[in-house]
């Protein structure tokens, strides 16, 4: 399998980035053309919101078709492609679309999403990468100053946010724990009122430590309106296996905006209403609000930061001002 090398570790705030992602544009769209132009049909989703429902009203009319059921939300359309078909479709520029591309026997030779994937080598001045699956696309975005930051390193640290498409989160966010630390790491995670005794019993092989975290949430039971308790755990993991069950089994948390965080050593915490988090380590990682994104915070700068994400394209990087 063939992708587009779609890499631009330009800052957005620089020319350079811009040279470089209409570079990606263009190739894209070269890509685009080459398979059409080989092609016997075409799938195009749409997804609700998009400009895409308005271009598929105008194929829709010149172009035979049929609707194609598809898992997700959205819809996708089938168009059937004769000489006009692809006349039509060259001229009027929809790479950016979300398609994939059918030969005469329906097998797809191209699919067109986040990234473009092929089967094929291709005789176009195109940047093109061999793969064996497709790597994972990531945003970074850089704070110099975090006030939403309750992580207190005793050097000076950066924030860095590194986003990607929510169902690769999971899959990102364990493949960089592995990269940044060594076994035995430290786990923080912030629960609920009344898992206290549970918890310390389930994951009692974890080392498991119980603190009250100090922070309350105003909760509705059977017997009225409480400020609940929101309990914390350190929990310690020795080995790829233990992180993995962690993650089956806690993970969710971070899905739902609970704290969890993962460092080398354990954190040192300030209990109360504004708990703040110590550490003495060179990176801790936390997650952004429902797990959109992993948080690193760290005094490394941001050459030494990227050596830990050599295997994923990295597609936009803005340093906030």
């Amino acid at each position: 399998m063939y992708i587009l090398d779609q890499t631009n570790e330009w800052d957005v705030n620089l020319p350079e980035f811009d040279v470089r992602n209409d570079a990606v544009k263009n190739q894209r769209e070269m890509l685009f053309d080459y398979f059409i132009m080989k092609a016997s049909s075409v799938d195009i989703l749409v997804y609700q919101g998009l400009n895409e429902e308005k271009m598929i009203k105008q194929m829709k009319k010149f172009i035979k078709n049929k609707r194609v059921k598809i898992d997700h939300h959205g819809k996708c359309y089938k168009f059937f492609l004769d000489d006009a078909a692809r006349s039509w479709i060259l001229a009027n520029s929809i790479s950016e679309c979300t398609s994939v591309i059918y030969d005469q026997n329906d097998i797809a030779i191209a699919d067109f999403y986040r990234h473009v994937s092929f089967y094929e080598k291709v005789p176009l001045p195109c940047s093109v990468l061999p793969v064996k699956e497709l790597p994972i696309q990531l945003e970074i975005y850089i704070r110099e100053k975090d006030r939403e930051c309750d992580v207190d390193l005793q050097d000076q640290a950066k924030s860095y946010y590194i986003s990607t498409d929510y169902d690769c989160i999971e899959k990102l966010a364990f493949e960089t724990i592995e990269n940044l630390y060594f076994y035995p790491l430290s786990i923080y995670i912030e629960t609920h009122d009344g898992e206290q005794h549970q918890m310390q019993k389930d994951w009692a092989k974890y080392a498991v430590e119980y603190i009250d975290s100090g922070q309350r949430v105003f909760t509705l039971s059977s017997k009225g309106m409480y400020h609940a308790e929101v309990p914390g755990f350190f929990l310690t993991v020795k080995n790829t296996d233990e992180l993995k069950v962690v993650f089956e089994e806690l993970f969710y948390l971070a899905y739902q905006n609970n704290t969890f965080i993962v460092s080398q050593n354990k954190l040192d915490i300030r209990t109360g209403r504004n708990r703040i988090f110590k550490s003495g380590d060179e990176m801790v990682l936390t997650f952004d609000h429902d797990a959109q994104g992993i948080i690193l915070y760290t005094s490394l700068n941001f050459e030494k930061v990227k050596n830990y994400f050599t295997s994923y394209m990295i597609t936009h990087i803005q340093q906030e001002s």
